[in-house]
Formats: C-alpha cells, sequence, structure tokens
C-alpha cells in the first residue's frame, strides 16, 4: 500500500516523514512521494495527483481555521463527490484538529503541522482503524530474543570454562610429571656419587 505526503503551510517536514515512515513502515506501509503547496490551487492539484498514485494522501499543515485553511480547500474540493465520502474530524484532549475522509478504497488524512499530536492521533485509533480498513498487519522488528542471546552466551561461556578446566589439568599433570621427573633423577644422581665412593673405597684396598 503507498501513501503520499503534501504539506500545506507546514515547517516540519523531516520530522513528519521520518514519523510516518516509521508508523506506515511497521505496517508495510510505503510512501510514494513528498510534495508542498502554498496555495489552494497547489493543494488541490497536488492531492488530485496523489490519488491517482497512491491509496492515501496524507496533508499535513494548514488547519488554522481560516478561508484558505486545508479542511476549508478540502470542503470545496470534495464537495461534488459529498455522496460518496465518508468525512470525520478528530479532536483531542487540548483541541487539536484532524480529519479522516474515506471514498472507496482510498483515504485522506489531515494533521496539524504538529509531530506530537500526528503520533498521538495515529496510536490511539487511527492506526488502529487503518489496519483494519485496509487488512493490514503490524511487522515486528527483526531482532534476537533476549533469552536466546542468553543462552547462546551461556553456551559459549560454557565452552570457555571447559577449556580452561582443560587447560588447567594439563598444567598439573605436567607439574606432577616434572616432580616425578626431579625426584629419579635426584636418586639417579645419588646412585652415581654412592657408586663413584665405592670405586675409590675399592683402588685403594
Amino acid at each position: 500500500m503507498e501513501y503520499d505526503i503534501i504539506f500545506y503551510h507546514s515547517g516540519r517536514t523531516a520530522e513528519a516523514e521520518r514519523l510516518l515512515e516509521k508508523q506506515f513502515g511497521e505496517r508495510k506501509m510505503t510512501r510514494r512521494a513528498s510534495a508542498a503547496a502554498m496555495t489552494p490551487e497547489e493543494l488541490a492539484h497536488r492531492l488530485q495527483k496523489s490519488l491517482k498514485h497512491s491509496d492515501m494522501a496524507v496533508i499535513i499543515g494548514g488547519l488554522d481555521g481560516g478561508s484558505q485553511s486545508t479542511d476549508s480547500i478540502l470542503s470545496s474540493i470534495l464537495s461534488a463527490r459529498a455522496g460518496s465520502l465518508h468525512s470525520e474530524k478528530l479532536t483531542d484532549e487540548e483541541e487539536h484538529t484532524a480529519y479522516v475522509i474515506h471514498a472507496g478504497f482510498q483515504s485522506i488524512l489531515v494533521f496539524p503541522d504538529d509531530t506530537e499530536v500526528i503520533e498521538a492521533m495515529l496510536d490511539k485509533r487511527l492506526l488502529e482503524d487503518l489496519s483494519r480498513r485496509y487488512s493490514l498487519q503490524r511487522e515486528e522488528p527483526d531482532r534476537p530474543v533476549l533469552d536466546h542471546v542468553t543462552g547462546q552466551l551461556q553456551q559459549e561461556l560454557s565452552r570457555m570454562g571447559e577449556k580452561d578446566t582443560s587447560y588447567v589439568l594439563a598444567c598439573q599433570r605436567k607439574q606432577q610429571e616434572d616432580r616425578k621427573l626431579r625426584w629419579m633423577i635426584g636418586i639417579l644422581s645419588c646412585a652415581g656419587a654412592a657408586l663413584i665412593v665405592l670405586s675409590v673405597v675399592l683402588f685403594f684396598l
């Protein structure tokens, strides 16, 4: 599923793009294009172009309540299709306003130029509604499970312990062998010295 972003009198464009890419990307929604509009005519042109190519248009900014506000322009643009549209106004606890418009398989979302408000409205309800409407499944990030990582680490530490134990045992055996060898050399040295003394004594007898 593809969506377009249209910025209308909006200044926080990069932040909004990143937010939508994160929220929509988890549901396999792809941003097709981003565009800016400064006049009602440009907004109408951008919206028409977006709805020709994408499943959803997200308009950000311009909700100032004036004659050229986004909601006023959309009302004028879409009035001819009023019978086939389902439009809903959303308001949060701080009186921020957003709009959702559905026409067949396509949708238009209208948000204020405030990423915190956009994120809150998406999380509170809109993402769930869009997921249900378009049969979208949330894609969990591909990352190792903590238990799996912990298990692997414990195995590595266990193998390291086995290696360390084997090394210690080998060193201990080597030390024991060295002690035995020194002991045998000492005995042989004593025996050799005794034979020399005995040879000297016998020589003088």
